[in-house]
């Protein structure tokens, strides 16, 4: 009979019974185990071996005590292993849920975005316009030009950011339609040079977890990811 602190009389139990067509063969696991339940199958592998350990002990030979302590120690970290696991993976589902239920908050919201064309509206808020000056400008402007390409607004740029109060140079309310904004910065020696302008642009939709992540759906942008550095208006 096999002893339990015999190396060779546990490896040969586990030649029998550990092998997928072994515990197959002998009714131990079947081989069609489902990936979910591999953590129970292991289990319940274990102890059918240990109960096969026991079925062929010796009696005139009592199982070795530190034998004995070592595989109750081997379970009992199996089964800990098994509640962490499952731990994790229902952290992971409210992490998922939290992030979803986050991101969906910014639907409706708008982003600064690259662009210089935009649909003014006739909702009475500014339109708000970021541009990076040059450190070596002397001065910087912004035009903006209705859907005919004709100017109508001409603003110095004191700062990085500019809201259009969709008036004209004459103080006159613009009507809705699509404007243009080009700015510019002229250095010491009057070379000129075209800014950037980003405008907001509205979120549409969001993405969760998809191949790239979390993903904004933005107008006129398609998907862009969500990172730190997006800067999300109200």
């Amino acid at each position: 009979m096999a002893n339990i602190s015999d190396t060779k009389g546990l490896n040969n139990l586990i030649s029998q019974y550990g092998t997928d067509s072994a515990k197959s063969k002998s009714g131990i696991e079947k081989p069609e185990v489902q990936a979910e339940k591999t953590a129970m199958a292991d289990q319940n592998v274990f102890l059918k071996l240990y109960i096969e350990q026991l079925k062929g002990q010796d009696p005139t030979s009592p199982q070795d005590a530190n034998d004995m302590v070592a595989q109750m120690s081997q379970f009992s970290s199996l089964e800990r292993l098994t509640g962490i696991s499952d731990q994790l993976e229902n952290m992971a589902t409210s992490l998922t849920s939290n992030q979803a239920l986050s991101a969906s908050t910014l639907v409706g919201k708008s982003i600064l975005m690259e662009g210089s064309k935009t649909k003014m509206t006739e909702d009475g808020s500014d339109i708000q316009l970021r541009m990076t000056i040059p450190e070596n400008s002397q001065s910087a402007t912004l035009k903006i030009y209705d859907a005919d390409n004709k100017i109508v607004r001409t603003a110095t740029l004191n700062s990085d950011d500019y809201k259009w109060d969709k008036l004209d140079d004459d103080g006159n309310t613009l009507p809705s339609g699509e404007y243009r904004f080009a700015a510019s910065s002229a250095n010491a020696e009057g070379e000129i040079s075209a800014m950037i302008t980003r405008l907001p642009t509205r979120i549409q939709g969001v993405t969760i977890n998809g191949e790239n992540g979390t993903v904004l759906n933005v107008e006129n942008h398609g998907k862009i990811k969500l990172t730190n550095e997006l800067e999300i208006l109200g």
